[in-house]
């Protein structure tokens, strides 16, 4: 989180579905049944672009990025990426949102074109939608440096690692009410963030209870460790954390190699 963002984001916020806050602008989290809100979310602000190694893409803010390089991609003539992220912001902040452009100086240059975002009766630039897009990002369990972190080659090995597991957001659904004995409509106004976390707490919790008499038994070893309690403070993941190594048990399990 950069240090504009951090100075008045309220992580407190997420726990109980509240808010943030930028430059007077209310940011509200998504919720749980609100599907096609999350496809724009993912397809809007969890776009990678540091992978692509172009210095003509690098020096493009976010704003730019969507609007111009993904909009080429996906339709040279159209405007689906204004479209959906007006629309997107418009639920975020229940405030009419319209995007306005022009060029500096006469010129055509991509650089000299200036692009703010008019939510309400106020403009926020291409600086100001950076922060508001990490904002989004942390308040829905995301981070700049998770979707940042995309390389093709790990994502495909990701995919293979959990291809039988492949689950998706129905899935998880009914998994978790069946887990916490809930219906339905009893979690539909959960958050992103609130359902991500409660669904990893009980997945600790029911691991732990499934995995820890057999380890105390002594049916089942671990490698490395042991079972975890559930009684842990959570931290953030890594996006290739579930298939890379950290580097004190690769050299530990490796001992010979580098002591020979």
């Amino acid at each position: 989180m950069n240090s504009v963002v951090s100075e008045t984001y309220r992580e407190e916020n997420d726990i109980f579905g509240l808010p943030q806050e930028y430059k007077g602008l209310k940011l509200y989290p998504l919720l749980l049944k609100e599907l096609h809100f999350q496809s724009l979310f993912y397809k809007i602000f969890a776009y990678p672009k540091k992978y692509i190694k172009l210095e003509e893409i690098e020096k493009l803010s976010y704003l730019k990025y969507m609007l111009i390089a993904v909009q080429s991609v996906v339709n040279k003539e159209g405007t689906e990426m204004v479209r959906d992220l007006c629309e997107l912001l418009g639920h975020i902040t229940k405030e009419n949102v319209d995007i306005v452009s022009k060029f500096d100086k006469d010129s055509e240059k991509i650089e000299d074109l200036i692009i703010k975002v008019k939510i309400g009766d106020n403009y926020y630039s291409e600086e100001d939608f950076d922060n508001i897009r990490e904002i989004v990002l942390e308040q829905n369990g995301l981070s700049i440096e998770y979707v940042e972190s995309y390389i093709p080659d790990l994502e495909k090995k990701l995919a293979f690692v959990n291809k039988s597991s492949d689950l998706d957001m129905k899935d998880e659904i009914f998994i978790f009410c069946c887990l916490v004995g809930m219906n339905v409509n009893e979690i539909e106004k959960y958050t992103l963030y609130q359902f991500k976390e409660h669904f990893d707490r009980i997945s600790a919790v029911k691991h732990y209870e499934m995995y820890r008499p057999l380890e105390a038994s002594g049916q089942i070893t671990l490698k490395n460790g042991e079972i975890k309690h559930y009684f842990y403070h959570s931290k953030k993941r890594g996006r290739y954390d579930s298939i890379l190594i950290p580097k004190d048990d690769f050299i530990k399990g490796n001992s010979q190699v580098f002591n020979s």
